[in-house]
């Protein structure tokens, strides 16, 4: 098959849906034709991927094409979308296109839907508009406290959700990561027929013999607690910062580490209102997506405390990892996660639940150990690129 798969996220990564675009086309690229249609981005003082440095990660099987840039973190997406309708079509026919594969929230695709609708058209839904308002609201933080692309989210929303129902309506195929997404596009937008293909994790990479792997930044030898993600307010950063103090007071040789883009200043004054001490740590920024293999083995525990997600990438890497995870309740994370069995489930925005569960577990290692090891388990059976590939070969082939 020919395939042109449209990633305005990928290399450098930057969150789940670019992992979802790195790993898929890493699999479809060793048995058919990827046209990757991307962007350049710049992630904090980090400089851009070369095309040469993408086609080297994978090993020449892909083309690429990379028809705009990104220095935001909202705005480049509408420009991704108005180089799509100057070039996509041109790259389809040159290139005899016999699958389209777009994704929500980014709609790279959607001028030239409106005009007209692509049967050839396979569709990965990530996220809603709404469900991402919802966790931006829950998290009770100012509005400019809130990253560039939340408030704009907040002050665009009525457009936005009315341009992804017209997006949503107009697509023939419908792929999602979870049964609890499923449900929520069968409830609220009538769609029918939605396979739902759940996320997955390089268990290669994403692995306990990558503990001893250096990671940029870091200088600690005490035991790890993690926090990786993009540092918006809905991923509930503040709630792990509120719990900071309890866990010290219970475990003085623990060092809190912080990866992910978007500025620290934010997150490093509630920090200093909780009167936490600087040693105790660690903002590494943006890390490259090979690095972060060595940051999640690292760490004795890995919080979620997200506001709203779907199944989160990041959740399943730490699993893999053969890292204890402590995760808010929500959305599809049960779908990965059994309370007590490989993980802990906590509600969300609850401090004082996280700093019970993270205690816990830095102090008793056999019950964190289990549920590492029951956790890595669970990945390689459900959650592996390679079933997730094989599953989405076969849409791809029904379609056409």
């Amino acid at each position: 098959m020919n395939i042109a798969f449209l990633a305005p996220e990928f290399l450098p990564n930057w969150g789940g849906a670019g992992t979802y675009a790195i790993e898929l086309v890493k699999y479809l690229s060793k048995k058919h034709d990827v046209h990757v249609i991307t962007l350049r981005r710049k992630i904090d003082n980090e400089s851009t991927y070369s095309d040469d440095r993408i086609l080297d990660f994978f090993d020449n099987r892909i083309h690429l094409h990379t028809i705009s840039d990104a220095s935001d973190t909202f705005l480049y997406n509408a420009a991704f979308q108005y180089a799509c309708l100057k070039h996509l079509p041109r790259i389809c026919k040159e290139n005899s296109i016999d699958i389209v594969h777009a994704d929500v929230p980014h709609m790279s695709d959607v001028i030239l839907r409106m005009i007209k609708s692509n049967r050839n058209t396979v569709t990965t839904v990530h996220t809603i508009i709404e469900g991402h308002k919802q966790g931006i609201l829950a998290s009770g933080l100012d509005f400019w406290d809130m990253d560039a692309s939340e408030r704009y989210t907040l002050a665009l929303f009525p457009m936005l959700k009315l341009t992804q129902w017209l997006y949503l309506k107009r697509s023939p195929t419908i792929i999602t990561v979870s049964n609890w997404m499923k449900g929520l596009l069968e409830q609220n937008y009538g769609l029918k027929e939605v396979s739902v293909i759940h996320n997955g994790v390089d268990h290669r990479l994403f692995s306990p013999e990558k503990r001893n792997n250096e990671v940029r930044g870091l200088d600690t030898d005490k035991p790890i607690v993690l926090f990786s993600s993009r540092m918006t307010v809905a991923k509930g950063a503040h709630y792990l910062i509120k719990a900071i103090p309890e866990i010290i007071k219970e475990n003085r040789e623990v060092h809190f580490v912080f990866s992910g883009a978007g500025a620290k200043e934010p997150w490093v004054n509630i920090l200093e209102k909780e009167g936490v001490d600087r040693s105790y740590y660690s903002f590494l920024g943006y890390l490259d997506y090979s690095e972060l293999a060595g940051l999640y083995a690292r760490a004795e525990v890995f919080v979620v405390p997200s506001l709203y997600e779907n199944l989160p990438i990041r959740v399943l890497e730490a699993m893999s990892s053969e890292t204890a995870v402590v995760a808010t309740n929500i959305c599809a994370i049960p779908e990965a996660i059994i309370h007590n069995e490989n993980g802990i489930l906590i509600p969300p925005r609850d401090s004082n639940a996280i700093a019970e569960s993270v205690t816990r577990l830095l102090q008793d290692r056999h019950s964190s150990e289990k549920l590492a090891k029951n956790a890595r388990k669970i990945v390689l059976e459900k959650f592996s690129w390679e079933r997730i590939g094989r599953e989405t070969e076969r849409v791809y082939e029904s379609v056409m």
